[in-house]
C-alpha cells in the first residue's frame, strides 16, 4: 500500500475529539512547537544547560541535535529554562466544575496520600508557577491552535490493519486547572483503531473497524480496548469513534462524565500498600474498591466544550509518520521541560515511539499484542476457520493419546506381572502411573473441548466479556450529603492528623483517653458521611471486645466465658441489624 491509500483509510476512521468546558489546550503542531522550543541537556548534580537557544530547531535538524545518544538526557521546551514565570490572569478552573468532588469521592487513606503527595511537590521537580499560562500564550501567539493536527500511521499485522493516530499538546495542566495529580508541559496522546485485515470489506468498500482504544491512564491490556459495537462507544457517521477528552489530562474516555481516577506511582507502591492493607481493617467503605488506595483525582471528560473532526466545525490536519520518520525515530528525548521529578508526573513525555528512557513503546511496536488482540480474530467466518483448525489438530492428538495410553497401560501390565502388590519393583512404577493419569486427563478434557465445538452454534461474545475493569463516570452525591462530604473531605484529614499528633504527646490536655475518643468520633463522623456508619460501629465495637477479653484476663478467667457470650451478643444483633437494613 502506498502513503495516498494509507492517508485515505486514516481520513475514513479518523476519530471526533469532544472537550471540556474550559480545556485551555488543543492538539496543535510539533513543527510549530519545535520552531519555538529551546533544546536542553540535563547533567547530573547541576541544573538543566540550554544547548540550542529558540528559534535554533526545526523538525529536520531535531533528530541529529541529540547526538550519539540520540537525544536521551535532552529535552525540548518553550517555556524556558528554571525561573519562575509571572502569572496571567486567567481562570484557574471553570466555574462549573465542583471544586471539592475529587477528594469528596474518596475515602480517608487516599485523602492521607493525596496530601502526602502535594506535600512532596516543595521537594521533588515540579514544573514552577505560571507555566501553564507561560504555554497558553506561546499556543496561542505561535501554534494556531485554530488547525489542530494529528500525527498517524498504517500498520499491517495480520489479520489487523492498525491505524494509530497521535495527537500533540503544549502543556498539560490537570493540576492547577482541574485539581488533578500533577502537570507537565508537552503531552502525547492517541487513539488506535483496529480494522479487519483479512480481506473482507463493508459497503463502502473499505476493510470494517472491529475494536478501538483510547489512552487512558488506569487501563492495560484488554481493559483498554472497546469493540466497536459496544454500546459505550459512540460513532460518529458509522465510522468515526468520538474520544471524550479529559479536562487538562487529554486522556481518552469512550462516555462522557467525569471520572475518579487513582494514581499509584510505581515508587510509592510499598508505602500505598501498607495503606490499603490498614484501610480495608479500619476503613469498611474501602473493601468496595480495593484498588481506591491511591493518589485520587476527577478526570472531567464530559464533552461540553470544543468539538474537532469530520461533520463538526473544525477538521483534522493529517500528518503522516512512520518507523522512517526521522524526528520520531531518531530523537529520543523529553517533549516538554525535564523537572527530574523523581515520581514522573511533572517531567515532560517522550515522544510517541520511546518511553522515557529511550525504549520503544509497546502501543508503537506491538499495538496488537499492546491491546490484547493477538488472541482474538478480527471476524465470526475467521474464527470458524480456527476452529476447524483446532478441532483437526484436537482429533490427530487424541489418536496419539489413545496409541500412548494403551502403551503405558500395556508396559505397566508387563512390569507388575506375577509380582506382589507390595514389592519394591511395582512400587517403582509410581512414575508410570502419574504418567498414565496425566495422559488420561488430557484426553478427556480435549474429548469435552471435541464435543462443546461440535454442538456449540456460533459464537456470540458479550461486547464487556473481556474487560476487568469497565471504566465508567462517578456517581457524585448531590444535595446536603454531597456538600456535607465536599466540607468533611477539606476538614477530617487534619484533624485526623492532629489527633493523632495529640495521642503521641498527650502533654497539655486531660489525658491520652481525650484525644482518642475525638479519634473515634471522627472516624464515626467519617463512616456516617461515606454511608457506613453501622459498620464502622461494628468495627469498633469488635476493637472493645478485643481489649475487653484481654482486660478480664488480668483479673479473673471465670468472667471470660460470660464476656465472650455477651459481646458475642451484642454483635450478632448488630449483623442482623446491618442485614435487615440492607434489605
Amino acid at each position: 500500500m502506498g502513503i495516498e491509500e494509507d492517508l485515505a483509510l486514516l481520513r475514513a476512521y479518523e476519530p471526533v475529539a469532544k472537550f471540556t468546558e474550559g480545556e485551555w489546550f488543543h492538539p496543535v503542531s510539533v513543527d510549530r512547537y519545535v520552531s519555538r522550543a529551546g533544546l536542553w541537556r540535563a547533567e547530573p548534580g547541576s541544573s538543566p544547560v540550554q544547548v540550542i537557544a529558540p528559534g535554533g530547531l526545526s523538525l529536520d535538524t531535531l533528530a541529529g541535535s541529540g547526538g550519539a545518544e540520540q537525544g536521551l538526557r535532552y529535552s525540548l521546551s518553550g517555556i524556558g529554562g528554571t525561573e519562575k514565570h509571572a502569572h496571567v490572569p486567567l481562570r484557574d478552573r471553570p466555574s462549573h466544575l465542583a471544586r471539592a468532588s475529587r477528594l469528596a469521592s474518596v475515602g480517608l487513606t487516599a485523602r492521607l496520600v493525596d496530601a502526602m503527595n502535594r506535600f512532596s511537590l516543595l521537594f521533588r521537580g515540579s514544573v514552577p508557577g505560571g507555566s501553564a499560562a507561560r504555554s497558553f500564550l506561546l499556543q496561542r501567539d505561535h501554534l494556531e491552535p485554530g488547525q489542530p493536527t494529528y500525527y498517524a500511521r498504517v500498520l499491517r499485522d495480520d489479520p489487523w490493519i492498525v491505524c494509530q493516530y497521535w495527537f500533540f499538546y503544549s502543556f498539560n495542566n490537570w493540576r492547577s486547572a482541574f485539581g488533578g495529580v500533577n502537570e507537565h508541559e508537552a503531552d502525547w496522546e492517541q487513539v488506535t483503531i483496529y480494522l479487519d485485515g483479512t480481506g473482507v470489506t463493508g459497503p463502502d468498500g473499505l476493510p470494517p473497524a472491529r475494536w478501538v482504544v483510547f489512552s487512558a491512564h488506569d487501563e492495560t491490556g484488554d481493559d483498554l480496548r472497546r469493540r466497536w459495537d459496544d454500546p459505550d462507544l459512540t460513532i460518529h457517521d458509522g465510522r468515526h469513534p468520538v474520544v471524550f477528552v479529559g479536562a487538562g489530562s487529554h486522556s481518552g474516555a469512550y462516555l462522557p462524565g467525569d471520572y475518579l481516577i487513582t494514581v499509584r506511582p510505581a515508587k510509592l507502591r510499598g508505602l500505598v500498600g501498607a495503606l490499603r492493607g490498614s484501610a480495608r481493617l479500619l476503613a469498611p467503605w474501602s473493601a468496595e474498591d480495593p484498588h481506591n488506595i491511591g493518589i485520587p483525582y476527577v478526570d472531567y471528560a464530559r464533552g461540553d466544550g470544543r468539538t474537532i473532526g469530520p461533520g463538526q466545525d473544525e477538521g483534522w490536519d493529517p500528518v503522516l509518520i512512520g518507523d522512517g520518520t526521522p524526528w520520531v525515530r531518531d530523537f529520543r528525548g523529553l517533549w516538554g521541560r525535564d523537572t527530574r521529578d523523581r515520581l514522573g508526573g511533572e517531567r515532560g513525555p517522550a515522544g510517541p515511539r520511546y518511553h522515557r528512557d529511550g525504549t520503544v513503546r509497546q502501543a508503537w511496536a506491538d499495538p496488537v499484542g499492546w491491546a490484547g488482540l493477538a488472541k482474538v480474530v478480527p471476524n465470526p467466518e475467521a474464527e470458524r476457520q480456527l476452529i476447524e483448525l483446532r478441532t483437526r489438530q484436537n482429533s490427530d492428538r487424541l489418536a496419539e493419546l489413545d496409541g500412548e495410553i494403551g502403551a503405558v497401560r500395556h508396559d505397566l501390565a508387563v512390569a507388575a506381572a506375577g509380582l506382589s502388590a507390595a514389592a519394591p519393583e511395582v512400587r517403582g512404577l509410581l512414575a508410570e502411573e502419574q504418567r498414565l493419569l496425566g495422559l488420561r486427563m488430557e484426553r478427556t478434557r480435549l474429548a469435552d473441548e471435541q464435543q462443546r465445538m461440535a454442538t456449540a452454534g456460533p459464537v456470540v461474545h458479550d461486547p464487556h466479556a473481556h474487560l476487568l475493569h469497565r471504566r465508567l463516570p462517578m456517581e457524585s452525591a448531590t444535595g446536603l450529603l454531597g456538600r456535607a462530604r465536599s466540607w468533611w473531605a477539606v476538614l477530617s484529614t487534619p484533624l485526623i492528623l492532629l489527633t493523632l499528633s495529640a495521642l503521641a504527646n498527650p502533654r497539655g490536655i486531660a489525658g491520652p483517653k481525650d484525644p482518642l475518643v475525638l479519634l473515634l468520633v471522627l472516624l464515626t463522623v467519617e463512616g456516617a458521611v461515606r454511608g457506613k456508619l453501622l459498620a464502622v460501629l461494628l468495627r469498633l465495637l469488635l476493637a472493645c471486645v478485643a481489649v475487653g477479653f484481654l482486660a478480664v484476663l488480668w483479673f479473673d478467667g471465670r468472667y471470660v466465658v460470660t464476656f465472650v457470650f455477651f459481646a458475642a451478643s451484642v454483635l450478632v444483633l448488630l449483623v442482623n441489624i446491618r442485614e435487615a437494613w440492607r434489605r
